[in-house]
């Protein structure tokens, strides 16, 4: 399945489908359209999922919340969410309340998915 949507690009690599996030701006359609594919993932597939998040600015809090709860639930069905290219603010938000385990599985996959400071 390598599908593209407006604002999401969707393949399937090894072990999981990766959803990269092609849109530098977060808005209403395009959180529609993301919690349309991770659901559509969830319930037909029994992949991981790795999410391409570098093209974004920010993160904000409320899409941050719906990646942790959807990992969450990955969990509970024995799959991983893996966040790639997440800002520093948002690893930062992450580490303080506990949560690295559950979106970065392993301490390589947490090593890869840091994101190269511009400069």
């Amino acid at each position: 399945m390598a599908k593209k949507t407006k604002y999401l690009n969707v393949r399937e690599i090894q072990n999981a489908y990766e959803i990269v996030i092609s849109t530098k701006d977060v808005h209403a359609e395009m959180e529609e359209e993301l919690d349309s594919v991770m659901h559509m993932l969830f319930f037909q597939t029994r992949s991981h999922i790795q999410m391409d998040l570098s093209n974004l600015p920010y993160l904000p809090i409320t899409l941050l919340t719906k990646l942790l709860n959807m990992a969450r639930d990955l969990r509970l069905k024995k799959r991983v969410l893996v966040l790639n290219g997440l800002t520093l603010s948002s690893y930062h938000y992450l580490k303080r309340f506990g949560l690295i385990r559950l979106v970065f599985p392993s301490e390589s996959i947490l090593r890869e998915s840091h994101r190269v400071p511009r400069g």
